[in-house]
């Protein structure tokens, strides 16, 4: 997969990952606000091309993170799920986030069965006008195309046992039509814009509003 671009949701920007902090912290880091607040950066561990900018109030606790991440990324069959620093040290979800310091990195753990995890990283403190909501989503990875293994035009859906076997796992919706005899439904996941693509029952939660403004996804 190439590297991903993404897009700032407060001006439209597209950028790289790292571009994308930086421009966030020099064009819309407000000091001139009441809330006192942390940007987080949030990505999978082990497939970095899935990330997202956003950010929470330092009086707020993991566990408004976590529920985050849930609804964005992962929730599929209600699994448990778990911070801990990089030695899998379990760090309690009531924790404020006022007790982390900038640069701090943690492990999110999602099903601890068929487990995804995610590096949430504690960019910069700044402040910034109240919120309805507490947590405010600042950038998102464009979602990666991955190409049908009969046409090659852009696919719909990704064949879990194929994938798991080491094949091209990506079809389109017409080649599917084509090929309903031969292939498994119930192997079948919808391609998504998050590192759980593929796993377990997960079908997607707001990868269908990828570019509305942030006070919609509240």
């Amino acid at each position: 997969m190439a590297v991903t671009k993404g897009v700032c949701y407060l001006c439209g920007k597209e950028l790289g990952k790292t571009a994308m902090k930086n421009h966030l912290l020099k064009n819309h880091t407000d000091n001139t606000g009441d809330q006192k607040s942390y940007l987080l950066k949030a990505e999978g561990r082990y497939n970095k091309d899935y990330w997202i900018f956003f950010d929470v109030p330092v009086s707020t606790n993991l566990e408004t993170v976590d529920k985050f991440l849930r609804r964005i990324w992962l929730e599929c069959c209600g699994h448990l799920s778990a911070f801990s620093d990089g030695s899998y040290n379990e760090i309690k979800k009531t924790t404020k986030l006022y007790n982390f310091e900038e640069g701090t990195q943690l492990v999110h753990e999602y099903d601890f069965g068929s487990t995804t995890e995610t590096l949430v990283t504690f960019v910069s403190k700044a402040t910034r006008p109240s919120q309805k909501s507490a947590v405010r989503l600042l950038a998102r990875n464009i979602p990666p195309v991955f190409p049908c293994r009969e046409c090659g035009k852009p696919a719909d859906y990704i064949d879990v046992e194929a994938a798991y076997e080491g094949e091209n796992p990506f079809y389109c919706n017409a080649c599917l039509e084509e090929l309903e005899e031969e292939i498994e439904e119930c192997y079948l996941l919808p391609v998504t814009n998050s590192p759980r693509m593929g796993v377990c029952g997960y079908e997607g939660t707001l990868d269908t509003f990828s570019f509305v403004k942030p006070e919609l996804l509240k």
